[in-house]
């Protein structure tokens, strides 16, 4: 009797011990899944965040070099031409406001002028994106509308004229246009997000109750400086009931536990957090514990069953049970190990393909609206032929953004590249087609030596690789009074060697065996490190080489060597 008594206690313990072991690991699993799906969510919306910054700092840092806002600034009036050009803008980029100040912080052109609140006549030298872009500086900002009283983010920039900055062109893109827009991307409805100042004040979020708030209570010293700079129109910033656990991977708000996972924007000081609600009892969680309550449960009557007419095989089917039991736990690892590997995949295919596509297409884009703005003033002008020339470079260069936009869709799969003998003289005029708008803002000038020689590479991968030479050597001479950029080419058995060496200052010593590493950078305010190591490996699929040292007149050199024609293998 006694030993029925300890048998069924030894049942009933493997009983609840195995619900107990299905619980803690579905637990820990869906948290773990969770703790996954959230970083995803909060690098998907961290990107999308980042391309919108960029492209409305793009907008505007083209529309301070437009000739039409830089003769309004010098005439301190506008005509309803400069108004209508301004609403053009705000309707195409999608932007709540577009508006032009004097140096006065005088607002002289709005794209609201026909409306009844119209910024026309407003001064706003107040605001920190006006004292900040007056003195030089690209500003991302955000503040509460003065009269809509609505959230905005507002991107301004100085207006030079003769060298000297006259004014500040502004524009303004709801905050309710980021919240809404998240629903298209690929994140959970349930899912909530924050977006947050150096202040730890709540500028974005998807939740109503949780915006212009404090992530943590604010001293009253810094509610006295938000009160006196009025971003925020004298509004009172209570703080959020939030709890943080668990290395900051945890949050509790309203009574409610969060998976958290963090995500900085680009050139900015906010961050973004991205909050997945945890459910202390999910349908899963209930499925997988039935489940092994009945495996269990069979378990134990098919060993009380084998144990009463099998007795002389209990061992064996104990060792049996045992060893199912192992195989079943080796695949669960397995499975686990394999689903991680397919996530770091995505992940680093997702990285390369923002970084190809910031690298490869901005520019062909950039270089398009300088040459559109041009279209528009040849137009105005009466000079149709001029206009024709610029149709016909844009139309080049939108055929060039549809073969990278090809090869991006195929960056993944492995190909063979097109190769042919083509024209480095075609190659690197192309080129210069892309980069000659940023060449020509920073003044740099083009000495170049060639000779009429083709080369074996795939041409559009080759131009992609000077676009973005040409492109650094740029950058590398941004404080240089004597901006130069030479491209010379020589010939030497069966081989072509192309040198492209600037005015710069040179490549330090300690970062010439670094510089064609993946995300190795100098430059700390853009770039992912991406370019000159994308660069090499394109160069080296020809079976050539680029190599950099530093030029003995001064200035980095990089030579590129390649094949006049296809290489025996």
């Amino acid at each position: 009797m006694s030993n029925q008594i300890i048998k069924f206690a030894m049942y009933a313990v493997l009983l609840i011990v195995g619900l107990a072991a299905t619980h803690q690991l579905t637990k820990e699993q869906l948290l773990e899944d969770n703790r996954v799906r959230t970083q995803r969510h909060a690098q998907q919306l961290a990107q999308y965040i980042d391309s919108e910054f960029s492209r409305y700092s793009r907008i505007v840092e083209f529309l301070s070099d437009s000739a039409m806002v830089r003769q309004t600034i010098s005439l301190g009036n506008a005509t309803d031409d400069v108004d209508r050009y301004l609403n053009d803008v705000q309707q195409a980029s999608g932007a709540s406001d577009v508006y032009l100040l004097d140096r006065n912080g005088t607002v002289i052109a709005t794209s609201n002028w026909l409306l009844e609140h119209s910024y026309k006549g407003n001064n706003f030298a107040f605001r920190p994106y006006f004292k900040r872009a007056i003195q030089g500086q690209s500003v991302i900002d955000f503040a509460l509308g003065q009269r809509s009283k609505q959230r905005g983010f507002y991107f301004s920039q100085g207006v030079a004229i003769d060298g000297e900055i006259q004014g500040v062109i502004v524009l303004k893109a709801n905050a309710s246009k980021f919240e809404t827009d998240k629903a298209r991307l690929d994140t959970s409805d349930s899912s909530q997000f924050v977006l947050f100042d150096t202040n730890k004040v709540v500028l974005l979020s998807n939740n109503p109750q949780w915006q212009l708030h404090s992530v943590s209570t604010l001293p009253e010293q810094q509610q006295r400086q938000l009160q006196s700079s009025q971003q925020f129109l004298f509004r009172d910033i209570a703080a959020i009931d939030w709890q943080v656990h668990d290395s900051q991977t945890m949050v509790r708000a309203n009574k409610q536990l969060y998976v958290m996972s963090q995500a900085p924007i680009t050139d900015t000081d906010y961050r973004l957090w991205m909050l997945s609600p945890i459910s202390p009892f999910a349908d899963t969680h209930a499925a997988r514990l039935a489940v092994a309550f009945v495996v269990l449960l069979l378990l134990i009557l098919l060993v009380e069953y084998l144990s009463v007419k099998l007795a002389g095989y209990r061992q064996l089917l104990f060792s049996q049970s045992s060893l199912e039991a192992q195989v079943q736990e080796r695949t669960i690892e397995l499975e686990q190990a394999q689903d991680a590997l397919i996530r770091a995949a995505k992940l680093a295919t997702i990285g390369q393909l923002s970084a190809s596509v910031n690298h490869e297409i901005n520019q062909p884009l950039s270089a398009m609206s300088a040459y559109a703005a041009a279209t528009k003033r040849l137009i105005a002008r009466g000079e149709t032929d001029k206009a024709l020339e610029n149709i016909a470079l844009i139309e080049q260069l939108i055929r060039r953004v549809h073969a990278i936009a090809a090869q991006l869709k195929s960056f993944s799969q492995k190909h063979d590249n097109k190769m042919c003998e083509a024209s480095l003289v075609q190659c690197i005029d192309n080129a210069l087609i892309v980069v000659g708008p940023e060449l020509n803002r920073h003044q740099v000038s083009i000495e170049k030596t060639l000779i009429d020689v083709n080369v074996w590479v795939d041409p559009y991968q080759f131009e992609q690789v000077l676009v973005n030479l040409f492109s650094n050597a740029c950058q590398a001479m941004e404080q240089q009074s004597n901006k130069q950029l030479r491209v010379e080419a020589m010939t030497q058995d069966a081989k072509v060697y192309l040198s492209i060496i600037d005015s710069g200052l040179g490549i330090e010593h300690h970062a010439l065996n670094s510089i064609f590493e993946p995300f190795y950078t100098t430059k700390s305010e853009h770039g992912l490190g991406l370019g000159l190591s994308i660069s090499k490996q394109i160069i080296e699929s020809f079976h050539g080489n680029l190599s950099a040292h530093n030029h003995p007149d001064g200035g980095a050199e990089f030579l590129i060597s390649l094949h006049q024609q296809e290489p025996e293998s």
